[in-house]
């Protein structure tokens, strides 16, 4: 989510000079920040990825040559930080030999996000026959290219951020296996 918000000066001499801060730190242009003075009279502070560090006291101060004003205003970003995400299942119709693909998805939280998959409570590698690939910075997705007896248990997915975990579990079972 992004939020703007504009500095509007109703009356003063020119030249004006802006400063924006957050909890009494200058802001500069960082990452996800952006400080613009869109004319004479306005200033424009936009947050491109709005999150729980997001939230604060951000001030604009406002400067000439008679002296200054400032005004303030509270971000206050709702909902938690930690990551929820999406329940996957295996297909009930795998047979010896056959490929499954799951796929592991954030549904909200703060990234970045760490993945780890889990079969039977093991951290789950790379090996012959299985891949890991994060597809994007909110997927994983766990391929097994031919399942076998062996490819029975539990699997499960757990992503983790600065702010918590959260961890979804499905059973494989093959047919025949």
């Amino acid at each position: 989510m992004r939020e703007t918000v504009h500095c509007n000066v109703l009356s003063g001499d020119t030249p004006l000079e802006f400063s924006w801060f957050k909890d009494g730190q200058l802001l500069t242009d960082v990452q996800d920040i952006s400080v613009r003075k869109t004319d004479d009279y306005v200033s424009r502070l936009a947050i491109s990825k709005v999150n729980a560090d997001s939230n604060g006291n951000y001030s604009c101060r406002v400067t000439n040559s008679k002296g200054f004003d400032e005004k303030s205003a509270v971000l206050s970003v709702k909902g938690p930080g930690e990551p929820k995400i999406k329940s996957f299942h295996f297909s009930n119709e795998l047979e010896l030999g056959m490929r499954e693909s799951v796929r592991c998805n954030v549904l909200s939280g703060d990234p970045p996000f760490e993945f780890s998959w889990l079969k039977d409570g093991l951290a789950l590698m790379d090996a012959r026959g299985i891949s890991v690939r994060k597809t994007d910075e909110y997927d994983s997705i766990l391929i097994i290219s031919k399942v076998d007896a062996d490819s029975n248990g539990n699997y499960t997915c757990k992503v983790s951020n600065s702010r918590g975990f959260d961890e979804k579990s499905a059973m494989l079972s093959v047919k025949g296996g």
